[in-house]
């Protein structure tokens, strides 16, 4: 294995054995965690711009470690700072458990299909459940729908697994059944819709720095088995591509939606995430139908940003007074730093040029008007332009409601007022992943391989750039030179503005919301106190989650039935154990 990835992983295995040894040990995190995500970066990014070949790193692997490696980079100051606040018992269980998962997700990049790798996948999975869980009655809910969508991603890695562990061409319709269980394993963990339901309950509930973990690392591991599997299970059907183009196009305009919909900041970033990487899947889900340069390049380059951009954002909120967008407001002049980070991070979720996620949407337009020049069905893709048009649409909307009503403004609650900028660890943190993204930003060549940079020509970010900063520059010279009037706000016959009649979180997005039908907003009037005026409250209904709700009641019911095998029985044990057996020799079996 190459040195530098050995070393990380010896200092992460090193910060969880001081953990044990000298709790909680936080102080050494930027070196551990920090100091791994440096050599990984490096390490990552040798074996990819480089095209290796090399197993287990390979160019593949090596974007991922890369990825990992930035994230770790950023998140290792970070936690030093967030951490400290935490009681030291939890501080120095949480210090033990973070560099293990860390490691695990590496170890799954390194690992061939096989049993180490479902290990590792379990692993990982157990881990980051054990660290969600820790938040307290709080995250229950969030860290069983973690768990149980580990447990369906298990299961279908396992079913696909066991297959191609044979030594016979996959023959008569196994092939197909080896995809549908890679689907289903990488997709859940991918947050396909509709297997997406566990993102927005795990994430937002999780510590700010483990959601960056999650949403900008942990769930790209599922697009790299997918990409992957083509080397482990042959080219896939053509019903795959068609199925992650459909359900992805359709779960990032579903998400959007739903995210506008959402009150809590940390639920409106998880939305943000289920959005796009259901848009990676629909570039995935192209490459498999067109194998177009556009749509790899879409893949590889988004995944790159999204780490980045949404990892800052999970870090910032770290620093928010309250998660419940309506009671936040003004926070620039508490936060300035903060604010910073987080709309150079909102620039680019939002799309716009000529930041990262510009790109992508540019990518992702050219392979789907590349559709046009093929044969049968594939023309069909072209339609993938108008919904790539309105996930954009919607996704700029999204970001002007989350950043206006968090940092701009007045404040709408005392706790608001009282925000506190973080440390300079905490700062340190949040820089690394600016910088790294404001570069992938102007320099995305810098990130495509040397064979690539032949074929491809990339959009002129840097041009570009420069004639939006003179611009900009020229408006804002223009417009201070113009004579300043001030005047009142008009108040509309009242007789004093409060901070309370700013715009609210639905209140900003309940006209959009009314476009889509299957987002319900239900009006109920409440009093806090007898002699209060009534207000209005607005709650929001989803007939996805009503049906998952059904289900989950219909899965306990079926849970309970099955509870009665638990007899205590052991002829009945061993019985349920030969069943087992036979089954595993009916798969194997020539």
């Amino acid at each position: 294995m190459n040195p530098l990835i050995d070393l990380a992983l010896t200092l992460l295995g090193l910060q969880s054995l001081l953990a044990l040894l000298r709790p909680p040990a936080t102080g050494f995190l930027p070196l551990s965690l920090g100091g791994s995500g440096l050599l990984l970066l490096a390490a990552g990014l040798q074996a990819w711009i480089a095209n290796a070949q090399m197993a287990p790193l390979d160019a593949t692997a090596g974007f991922y470690v890369a990825l990992l490696g930035a994230l770790y980079l950023g998140v290792g100051p970070y936690l030093r700072e967030y951490l400290s606040h935490h009681e030291p018992r939890r501080a120095g269980l949480e210090t033990f458990l973070l560099p293990l998962f860390a490691a695990a997700m590496v170890g799954v990049l390194l690992s061939p299909p096989g049993y180490t790798f479902l290990f590792l996948w379990e692993g990982m999975a157990l881990l980051g459940y054990l660290l969600i869980a820790r938040e307290g009655p709080a995250a229950l809910a969030g860290s069983r729908a973690f768990f149980l969508a580990s447990r369906l991603s298990g299961a279908g890695l396992l079913l696909a697994l066991i297959l191609l562990a044979r030594k016979e061409p996959l023959v008569g319709g196994l092939e197909h059944l080896v995809w549908a269980g890679l689907v289903l394993g990488f997709g859940t963990k991918a947050a396909l819709f509709p297997l997406h339901a566990w993102l927005p309950k795990a994430h937002p509930v999780a510590m700010s720095p483990l959601s960056a973990l999650l949403s900008g690392g942990m769930v790209k591991l599922g697009l790299y088995g997918l990409y992957r599997a083509q080397g482990w299970a042959g080219p896939p059907p053509g019903w795959v591509g068609w199925l992650l183009v459909g359900l992805g196009l359709a779960g990032a305009v579903y998400a959007l939606a739903r995210g506008l919909a959402e009150e809590d900041y940390k639920g409106v970033l998880a939305y943000s995430s289920v959005e796009n990487l259901n848009l990676l899947l629909a570039a995935l889900g192209g490459y498999f139908l067109l194998a177009s340069p556009f749509f790899w390049l879409a893949f590889f380059f988004h995944q790159a940003a999204h780490a980045l951009f949404k990892g800052l954002l999970f870090l910032g909120s770290g620093a928010l007074p309250a998660r419940e967008i309506s009671r936040l407001g003004g926070l620039h002049r508490l936060l300035p730093r903060t604010a910073s980070w987080s709309f150079l991070a909102a620039l680019a979720a939002a799309g716009l040029p000529p930041m990262a996620g510009f790109l992508f949407e540019w990518y992702l337009y050219q392979g789907f008007l590349a559709a046009s020049q093929g044969t049968g069905a594939l023309p069909l893709l072209v339609l993938g332009v108008g919904v790539v048009a309105l996930v954009g649409a919607l996704a700029a909307v999204s970001y002007v409601r989350l950043f206006g009503l968090t940092f701009l403004g007045q404040p709408r609650s005392p706790q608001a007022g009282e925000a506190r900028e973080l440390g300079r660890f905490g700062q340190l943190g949040m820089g690394v992943l600016a910088g790294l993204l404001l570069c992938l930003s102007l320099f995305p060549q810098a990130l495509l391989p040397a064979a690539a940079k032949e074929h491809l020509r990339l959009y002129p970010v840097l041009p570009l750039s420069l004639a939006l900063v003179a611009l900009g520059g020229g408006l804002v010279y223009l417009l201070s030179r113009k004579p300043r009037r001030v005047y009142d706000t008009w108040d509309c016959g009242f007789n004093a503005l409060t901070p309370q009649m700013q715009l609210g979180a639905l209140g900003y997005s309940e006209q959009l919301l009314r476009l889509f039908p299957f987002v319900e907003l239900k009006a109920h009037l409440f009093r806090q106190g007898l002699l209060d005026p009534p207000r209005v409250r607005l709650e929001v209904g989803d007939w996805l989650l009503a049906l998952e709700t059904r289900l989950a009641l219909g899965y306990a019911a079926l849970a309970h039935r099955v509870q009665r095998l638990q007899s205590g029985s052991l002829h009945l044990y061993l019985l349920l154990q030969f069943l087992a057996l036979l089954f595993a020799l009916g798969v194997v079996w020539r």
